[in-house]
């Protein structure tokens, strides 16, 4: 399926089976964080974690106390996004292939 897909196309990504390694997992969270809703809850997140930045001072020294990135996406068998077909995104999902179904958008 990932040969007919032409780049610029928009597609439906659903993980059906969990990643067997951390490599795979990783590319899926990847590409499956270019879906537009996606995006949008990563920005609101990073406005979250601006907004909880302190300083504090220790040892005459300032320390800054940052608040750590939480993943909107997991790479868990159910999750589905849709996501545009650039050349990068087309290889990453042929890496991956035997755990993910791509049907067109």
């Amino acid at each position: 399926m990932l040969d007919t897909i032409a780049p610029g196309t928009k597609i439906t990504v659903k993980i059906v089976k969990r990643p067997t390694n951390a490599a795979a997992a990783k590319t899926l969270v990847r590409v499956l964080s270019k879906d537009p809703m996606v995006i949008k809850e990563n920005d609101r997140l990073r406005r979250v974690r601006k907004t909880q930045f302190a300083q504090a001072r220790r040892g005459g020294r300032f320390w800054d106390i940052n608040v750590v990135k939480q993943q909107p996406v997991k790479a868990e068998t159910g999750v589905s996004k849709t996501v545009v077909a650039t050349p990068s995104v087309l290889a990453d999902l042929k890496s991956v292939s035997r755990f993910i179904e791509v049907a067109k958008a």
